[in-house]
C-alpha cells in the first residue's frame, strides 16, 4: 500500500470509528416497565411505518414508500438497539426464546423487535421487505441508479453483459483491496462471518453475468441455506455479525462495514442482489406473510399480459400478471404500474363486493 495512502484510510476509519460510538439517539432502549429497557419506542415506530402502505392513496404511494423507507433506516440506526441485522434478528429470536420461563423480560426485550415484525408481516403481508427494512432500502436506492439499465437486461431476458462483467472485476477489486487493508491490523473471526457472505456475492454476480436467466430462480434456495445456517449458528452460541450490522450497533464493525458496501456496490449490477439469494430473514417474512390477511391478486380476465409488471418488479417476483407471494415484497409497484389495474390488493377480513 503506498505511503501517502496510509494516514488517509487510518483517519478515516478513526471517524467511522467515533461515529459508530455516538450514533444512538438514546442511551438506552426506551423502557416499557420499569428497568426493562423493552423498546416501546421501536415497537410503536415499526407499528406506525407497517400501517403505512395500508393509508397511503395509491397516486403517491411510490414516493411516501421511499419516504417510509428512510424513516426505516433512521429508526433501525439511531434508535433500535436488540437488531443488530438481519442475522442479530434470528439470533436474538432464539436467545430470547430460551429465556422465556426463566427471565421473561429478557426474553421479551430480545424477542420484541422480530416478533413485532412477523406479525406485522402476518397482519400486512411482506411490507417490512419493501416498505421498511434499511438493507432492502439501501439495495433498492443503489440500483435505482442504472434502472433503465436494468430493465433493459430485463426485457432481453438477461444476456451476457461485458459492463455487468466490468462491474463484477471492480467490485471484487475493491473487495480483495479492502481486505488486504484490514487483514495487516486485524485477525478475522467467526464473527466477521459477513464476510464469507460477501465472497459468496462475488462468486454469485460472476455466475449471473453467465447464466442469470437459467440461474436466478435456483439460486434463491440459497437463503433457505443461509437461514439454517444462521440458525445453527444461535443453537451453537456462535456469534456472526452481518451486513449493515455496523449501523446498527455503537461499535465500529469493520468487516460488517466491508460486507455492507459489498451489498451495495452488488446491488449496482444485479437489483436486490441479497434479497434474492442471501438474505435468511426474508425466509422468516416469507414464511409469515403465507399467513398474511393482505395479498395481491390478478384479475386474468383484465390483465393482457403487457409485461409492465414484470419491468417495474425489481425482485422479479411476477411474470405477465403471475406474482409468486414468496418471493414478492409488496413494495405494490406492479400495482400501481398495471395499465388495466389487473392487479390489486385484497383483504380477507373485508367482504366481497
Amino acid at each position: 500500500m503506498p505511503e501517502w495512502l496510509k494516514p488517509i484510510l487510518e483517519s478515516l476509519e478513526n471517524h467511522i470509528e467515533t461515529a459508530s460510538a455516538n450514533i444512538k439517539l438514546l442511551d438506552q432502549a426506551l423502557s416499557g416497565m420499569e428497568g426493562s429497557y423493552v423498546e416501546l419506542l421501536t415497537i410503536l415506530a415499526l407499528g406506525l411505518l407497517a400501517v403505512i402502505p395500508v393509508l397511503v392513496p395509491s397516486r403517491r404511494r411510490q414516493a411516501l414508500r421511499h419516504l417510509n423507507q428512510i424513516f426505516g433506516i433512521a429508526i433501525f440506526i439511531f434508535v433500535v438497539y436488540t437488531c443488530l441485522g438481519v442475522f442479530g434478528m434470528i439470533r436474538n429470536f432464539h436467545r430470547g426464546l430460551n429465556e422465556i420461563g426463566r427471565e421473561n423480560i429478557v426474553a421479551l426485550y430480545y424477542c420484541s423487535v422480530p416478533v413485532t415484525v412477523l406479525v406485522m408481516s402476518m397482519i400486512f403481508g411482506p411490507t417490512f421487505c419493501g416498505w421498511i427494512c434499511p438493507t432492502g432500502a439501501l439495495q433498492e436506492f443503489a440500483g435505482m441508479i442504472f434502472g433503465r439499465w436494468h430493465r433493459c437486461r430485463k426485457a432481453e431476458g438477461y444476456p451476457f453483459s461485458w459492463k455487468m462483467l466490468a462491474m463484477t472485476i471492480l467490485i471484487a477489486l475493491v473487495f480483495l483491496g479492502w481486505m488486504g487493508y484490514l487483514s495487516v491490523t486485524r485477525v478475522f473471526f467467526i464473527e466477521d462471518a459477513s464476510i464469507y457472505w460477501s465472497e459468496v456475492l462475488i462468486l454469485l454476480l460472476l455466475l449471473l453475468v453467465w447464466k442469470m436467466g437459467t440461474w436466478d430462480k435456483r439460486l434463491r434456495k440459497l437463503r433457505v441455506l443461509s437461514f439454517f445456517i444462521i440458525v445453527a449458528a444461535a443453537i451453537a452460541s456462535l456469534r456472526i455479525t452481518s451486513p449493515v450490522h455496523f449501523g446498527f450497533s455503537k461499535v465500529y464493525d469493520p468487516a460488517s462495514l466491508l460486507a455492507t458496501v459489498m451489498v451495495v456496490l452488488a446491488a449496482l449490477t444485479v437489483p436486490h442482489i441479497w434479497c434474492r439469494y442471501l438474505c435468511p430473514w426474508r425466509e422468516a417474512i416469507a414464511w409469515a406473510a403465507k399467513h398474511s390477511v393482505r395479498s395481491l391478486k390478478t384479475d386474468h380476465e383484465k390483465c393482457n399480459q403487457c409485461g409492465v409488471c414484470d419491468m417495474v418488479c425489481g425482485v422479479d417476483a411476477i411474470q405477465k400478471g403471475v406474482i409468486d407471494p414468496h418471493e414478492c415484497h409488496m413494495c405494490l409497484k406492479c400495482v400501481d404500474a398495471c395499465p388495466q389495474k389487473a392487479i390489486a390488493v385484497k383483504d380477507k377480513w373485508k367482504a366481497e363486493s
